[in-house]
């Protein structure tokens, strides 16, 4: 057991890492399942251990194969898959319907593209009475899977109807596509009609013919037994059934149920002399067709079948025995469901599943055994094997599926003790064959057997079939309500024994999700961690004598409580008291019909929203002739972002606070909030502004919750003081910045997905531009008693709001301004304020000296003739000058100049003047000041500047050299 789950556990680790490196279109994500591997278990069981044969009859019993699948899967396992559309074109097909075919094959298409591995393989098989040849896609025909999608829907639009129906010759061509094993394999089958067609190989004696002399053809007298090319065919007045063939002359005969014989066009006869039914035909026809549906059971091929038509076009007990023979489903479509029913069966492809067979052998029993087919069980063609396909869908992230038991009703044509195996062969959810397992039930045929009860469950829905229940948003009610209706037999045989039978009840386990409508008849409990339903037929007491006699029946009304697929009722226990054998318990057929629901959320007039089991929700465009899949939001996608959980939906309502968020309630209780309109912020460095609010800081627009769903887009416009922007494109990260002041309404539109009506959200504020600095310009620091200046301030920045400006004085007496314009009133040092006045506190300050009236400089002179300076040495000019008068308003310097700048050098820095002493030596330096005399001459002074060697301070030397 060690070395086995070792095993499983390395084959699965391999395949979820050759699996990641080979996943290619958008699911490329591929996680291994959780730690408890996906496996089944096989229990076989008899529904009693003893039957009675009656002495002019066969026994009655029945062998229930149930399968538990064990595990869950966590994450996404997408194996390649190999799927084939088997679509219906068939005269009977209306302009209408195949144009609903085509927009159910669109949303198919788009679905596979949208979740693909690179190594899946898509094909289109188009019939009426025959495969229509020229417009097959088989697999292959381009190497990149999204080409070949696109080859199928391109061939799908141009489809044509016209001809019969044959399921047989195109449902052969799809098998004969599926050659890997490892593969999942499905069938996608779509049919408006009854198979009316068939060409095969049959026997087929027929009287031989000659052309006559003059036209026609007789007959030679002989009669011809040969194996033929023969194609079987009914007519649409549903009486006539004819037989195509070429006789061994090479002509071409075409006979007619009411016994007309044509050659070559030419009426020969009414009596053809090869007796055939329409019901015969009929029966030849489905024969095949099953044949078929065997043999894709045989090899783990899926069929998942759909019935485009009312009761009268479409035979759905038929197509529901095909499809369960291959371990798949039938549905009834119409034009308003067709779309979401292509869309479930694609998902369905997709989902990791466990798909296998059961076989029981039936060849040791001498004949003395048989097994009726039911549509889950069928035989092989020499009735020596019993078969049960089947395929267990593992929803990501739900837990463990629920069990599943398949009856198989067996009758006994002699007494004795028989032991059967159940052989179980199945490939796990990595595609990869699991060790076979096999489990027996022995069972006792004698005269004589103990009173057991069988019967029969049926489940019918209150207002809608009980596949495809209905809650409606968060109510429940008769659309996700239906009844179940058990029907018992008491049967046995006893002998000349008496006794009673009393205390009689039937006990429902109740699968997750499924309640009881509160009624006085029934009681409900829980044992040991399950659900029950209980019925008593109190007070009553039956006799033996009743034994193959007695009937009863109950019924009770039960609902879905949150959205699930294909959801079997387990097999109801009936338990009673048997005054000779004691407490006793048998068990009942489960019923054959599957509980679906899924819950409904209007949005009217047109659209709603659907939540299924998986946690997907989908939006939808309806109308009387139509109903399609405009949006969706998967849970398992990698775009997932909205939170949705991987979980059956509960309930759907709308957020009485906002129309915009989508409440989905899931199967644990927990409520998510989904977007389903563009929710937006307005957000500044220093947080988010509220609708309709003034902000002082740049603001950006940012959509903070995005719509749910597949494929959204947005786009914006702004409206700024009334005018409005043209609409433009939104992409990630989604955010509208905005660098103008103004006031504005941001409008962002949403499309796809789950959007709501027409997806437009807004956003208003107001704008108000600060000014964050306040630069002042060149201005006169100093200024006379009585003069005026304008200061030059520059707004920062240049676009702000509200320039306006206040300026204020620190001492008015001193100076006052207005306007930016500074009047010196008296001597003394004052603050001129300039600040703005929007709310930002932007402000600069000018200091302002104000003098006497001005005093004109009339001579300066060095305060020494010579200066001396040691080499390297810098002396500012300024000090060292003497000015008359000294108090002089203006005693600044135009210039100093020197005679020889290789001993003193003039510099100027910061608007003082400097001697640099350069080298030993002297030079005379001249100062001239920058006012001039009251006659216009320069105002100058000159000192000699000798510069001496820091070592010596000796005077020598000539030429100005020392």
């Amino acid at each position: 057991m060690r070395k086995r789950r070792f095993f499983q556990a390395l084959t699965a680790s391999v395949w979820a890492f050759l699996l990641m490196f080979c996943t290619g279109g958008k699911e490329v994500a591929v996680q291994a399942a959780s730690s408890s591997l996906p496996s089944l278990q096989l229990q076989f069981s008899s529904s009693q251990s003893e039957y009675a044969k009656p002495p002019n009859g066969d026994a009655q019993g029945r062998l229930d194969v149930t399968l538990v699948p064990q595990g869950a899967v966590s994450g996404i396992i997408r194996p390649p898959i190999d799927v084939v559309f088997v679509m219906d074109v068939s005269g009977s097909m209306t302009a209408m319907k195949l144009q609903s075919a085509k927009s159910a094959l669109q949303a198919a298409v788009n679905y596979f593209k949208s979740n693909y591995n690179q190594n899946d393989r898509f094909a289109l098989i188009p019939f009426s009475d025959g495969v229509r040849e020229a417009s097959v896609v088989p697999f292959g025909k381009y190497s990149n899977v999204a080409s070949q999608l696109d080859a199928i829907l391109n061939t799908g639009n141009s489809l044509t109807a016209g001809g019969g129906t044959n399921y047989s010759a195109a449902l052969s061509l799809a098998k004969s596509y599926f050659t890997d094993p490892t593969r999942k394999k499905y069938i996608i089958f779509l049919t408006d009609g009854m198979p009316t067609v068939l060409n095969t190989v049959d026997t087929i004696t027929y009287r031989e013919v000659k052309p006559k002399f003059w036209g026609g053809y007789q007959y030679t007298g002989n009669r011809v037994t040969d194996s033929l090319s023969v194609t079987y065919e009914l007519y649409s007045d549903g009486r006539t059934a004819g037989i195509r063939f070429t006789d061994n002359k090479g002509y071409s005969r075409q006979f007619y149920s009411d016994g007309q014989d044509y050659v070559n066009g030419w009426r020969v006869s009414w009596d053809n002399g090869y007796s055939f039914t329409y019901s015969g035909i009929e029966g030849k026809i489905r024969a095949d067709a099953t044949a078929v549906a065997k043999t894709l059971g045989m090899n783990n091929i899926t069929l998942y079948s759909i019935g485009f038509g009312d009761n009268d076009e479409v035979d759905m007990d038929y197509l529901r025995s095909l499809s369960a023979t291959a371990g798949g489903e039938a549905r009834q479509g119409t034009t308003q469901n067709l779309t979401a029913l292509f869309q479930q069966f694609s998902q369905l492809a997709t989902t990791p599943a466990i798909t296998g067979t059961i076989r029981i052998p039936l060849s040791s029993f001498g004949g003395n055994v048989a097994v009726a087919e039911n549509g889950q069980v069928w035989l092989d063609e020499n009735k020596q094997n019993a078969y049960i396909s089947f395929s267990i869908p593992y929803q990501v992230g739900q837990g463990t599926p629920a069990p599943v038991t398949v009856p198989i009703p067996v009758s006994f044509k002699a007494k004795g003790t028989y032991t059967f195996n159940a052989e179980l062969t199945y490939r796990d959810v990595y595609g990869q064959p699991q060790p076979a397992v096999t489990k027996t039930v022995t069972v006792t045929v004698k005269d004589e057997a103990p009173p057991s009860f069988t019967g029969t469950v049926k489940l019918q829905g209150l207002t809608n079939d009980v596949t495809s229940l209905i809650k409606r948003g968060a109510t429940d009610g008769d659309d996700n309500r239906f009844r179940a209706t058990y029907s018992l037999s008491l049967v046995g045989y006893v002998g000349n024994a008496t006794g009673t039978i009393s205390n009689v009840s039937i006990v429902q386990e109740l699968p997750d999700g499924i309640s009881v409508v509160p009624d006085d008849k029934v009681t409900t409990y829980v044992e040991n961690g399950k659900r029950y339903a209980k019925w008593s037929f109190t007070n009553q007491t039956f006799d033996y004598s009743q034994l193959n006699k007695l009937t009863l029946s109950a019924q009770w009304v039960m609902q879905a409580d949150f959205a699930m697929n294909s959801v079997q009722l387990p097999p109801a226990s009936v338990t009673f008291t048997d005054s000779r054998y004691g407490a006793q318990t048998s068990t009942l057929v489960p019923p054959a019909e599957r509980i679906g629901m899924t819950v409904r959320l209007d949005d009217f007039p047109y659209f709603y929203y659907e939540g299924d089991g998986k946690g997907t929700i989908t939006k939808h465009k309806f109308s009387a002739l139509s109903d399609d899949i405009v949006g969706q939001a998967n849970p398992n996608s990698n775009s997932n972002s909205y939170g949705l959980l991987p979980l059956p939906v509960k309930a759907l309502q709308y957020d009485p606070n906002d129309d915009g968020v989508l409440l989905v309630t899931y199967s644990n209780g927990q409520t998510v909030p989904v977007y389903i309109k563009p929710h937006l912020s307005v957000v500044t460095a220093n947080g988010v502004v509220p609708n309709g609010a003034t902000t002082y800081e740049a603001p950006t627009v940012k959509i903070t919750g995005l719509v749910a769903g597949e494929g959204v887009s947005y786009q914006y416009q702004a409206v700024r003081n009334g005018v409005a922007s043209a609409w433009t494109p939104l992409s990630s990260p989604y955010v509208v910045a905005i660098s103008n002041d103004g006031s504005y309404t941001v409008n962002v539109q949403a499309s796809g997905g789950l959007t709501r009506g027409t997806g437009l959200t807004s956003a208003a504020f107001t704008y108000t531009k600060l000014i964050t600095e306040l630069k002042l310009g060149s201005y006169q620091a100093t200024m006379n008693v009585g003069d005026t200046q304008t200061i030059p301030v520059t707004i920062v920045p240049s676009d702000a709001t509200n320039k306006t400006l206040a300026w204020s004085s620190s001492d008015n007496t001193i100076a006052v301004v207005q306007n930016e314009t500074v009047t010196a009133l008296k001597p003394g040092t004052v603050t001129i304020t300039v600040r703005s006045t929007d709310g930002g506190n932007a402000s600069a300050t000018a200091t302002i000296r104000v003098i006497d009236p001005y005093v004109p400089l009339t001579g300066m002179a060095f305060r020494n003739p010579i200066l001396y300076m040691n080499v390297g040495d810098q002396l500012e000019v300024a000090p060292e000058l003497r000015f008359i008068p000294e108090n002089a308003t203006d005693k600044a310097l135009r210039s100093v100049a020197t005679s020889d700048d290789r001993f003193v050098k003039v510099v100027q820095e910061n608007g003082k003047w400097y001697l640099q002493a350069v080298d030993v030596g002297y030079a005379t330096i001249t100062a001239t000041a920058k006012v001039k005399a009251l006659d216009g001459r320069d105002i100058q002074a000159e000192a000699t500047v000798i510069v001496r060697s820091p070592s010596t301070n000796q005077n020598g030397g000539n030429g100005g050299k020392w």
